[in-house]
């Protein structure tokens, strides 16, 4: 069937009322309130890091013997990752939703025999709660410590910043001259100077309970940076309006942001060499027909060994629930797109798969007369994709 209507405006490009992307983006006001509260929550992290050298509870038995002038000095740094680094957030669309800006937290330690770091993780959550307290009682914060992997501090009803805690090799850390500083080595890549990266294998990520596990956040940054060099602004564009449409249609849901993206990138390769660019109705339009079999196949964290990286490891219920909500999209952006014969019903059709962030201007949309419609809806040929390695799997 034929596109009969477009509509690609609603997503993007309006001036004088907000656009589905312009609404899903984050305000400056917003961001600048997230940074600010980013900043008073280091400078407190980093004043109360300067005690890990001195006090012996946060070290490893071994270390915990030594007198404190022979132990290593421990500098906490910071490094932005998710969403926010990834210039992926969107407005939360239910009042359980919350904006969410995960702060890495960086100690170079030394690693003891057996491979874990020689501090002692209960008492790293200890001190960035301990340190956090005040500074959440002064400004009307509030500070959640029932996450596993992380400190969060609530800043307001609508927002959160996420402290995870992360270990990295001293000897490995010394021996390449690395500065764990990342927003400087990111500036350093971009003037084309040379930096140092660790192994994967050597961050690691602390738990609650005392353990320690194998985590590299970098690695999937680099990897949400190589799918928007190699699909343009179409990857983030599609992944916001992507996790738009979950955050309108569940106020929780197990449909996480990383599947959502991972999920894009699948889409959008399979698209390759047939996908024309040629407006964000029919981008939503295309990787929207394709999300209900990926979906119910099996996606992987690319910054994960298959054994580890499962995202989509559902119940039955869940999977259900959210493979026929995906082909209810893609019957909506059909019945949009390609059955609406005026402007007001493609509208209604995309309100009902977005929410009324789709701004209501039917004025803004096209209806094609039959012979555009077919000239639109012809495909080039599709052409062999380049070798790339797949982020996904099923």
């Amino acid at each position: 069937m034929t596109f009969m209507a477009r509509a690609s405006a609603l997503f993007v490009g309006l001036r004088l009322v907000a656009s589905y992307h312009q609404a899903l983006k984050v305000s400056d006001d917003k961001t600048a309130q997230l940074k600010s509260a980013r900043r008073d929550i280091r400078n407190a992290i980093r004043a109360a890091g300067s005690r890990i050298k001195i006090e012996d509870r946060y070290w490893e038995q071994q270390f915990a013997q030594k007198s404190s002038i022979n132990r290593p000095d421990v500098a906490p740094k910071f490094f932005t990752q998710g969403s926010f680094a990834y210039d992926l957030l969107v407005n939360p669309c239910h009042p359980a939703q919350q904006l969410d800006l995960d702060d890495g937290m960086y100690v170079i330690v030394d690693y003891l025999k057996d491979g874990r770091p020689a501090l002692v993780a209960k008492s790293l959550f200890a001190m960035v709660e301990e340190a956090l307290k005040p500074l959440c009682e002064d400004r009307g914060w509030s500070l959640n410590t029932s996450k596993q992997t992380c400190v969060r501090v609530e800043i307001t009803s609508d927002a959160h910043i996420d402290i995870p805690i992360y270990s990295a090799p001293r000897d490995v850390a010394e021996s390449q001259e690395l500065a764990l500083s990342f927003a400087e080595d990111r500036i350093a890549k971009r003037a084309g100077r040379e930096y140092y990266e660790l192994p994967s294998d050597k961050i690691m990520l602390a738990q609650r309970d005392g353990t320690w596990q194998q985590s590299d956040p970098l690695k999937l940054h680099k990897w949400v940076e190589a799918c928007a060099e190699r699909y343009g602004e179409d990857f983030r564009r599609a992944c916001r309006y992507f996790k738009g449409w979950r955050d309108h249609t569940w106020s929780r849901c197990c449909l996480s942001s990383i599947t959502i993206m991972v999920a894009v990138a699948e889409a959008l390769e399979q698209l390759y060499g047939a996908y024309r660019g040629d407006g964000d109705d029919r981008l939503v339009y295309e990787v929207g027909q394709l999300l209900p079999d990926i979906l119910s196949g099996t996606l992987y964290n690319p910054a994960l060994t298959e054994e580890q990286a499962i995202l989509n490891d559902w119940s039955d219920e869940d999977r259900e629930a959210v493979v026929a909500a995906a082909r209810a999209l893609a019957d909506q952006m059909d019945a949009a797109l390609k059955r609406s014969p005026d402007q007001t019903m493609v509208v209604s059709a995309l309100r009902k798969a977005f929410g009324e962030r789709i701004p209501m201007r039917p004025d803004v949309v096209e209806i094609l007369p039959p012979v555009t419609a077919a000239v639109a809806a012809a495909k080039p040929a599709t052409v062999p994709s380049p070798s790339v390695t797949k982020s996904t799997s099923g």
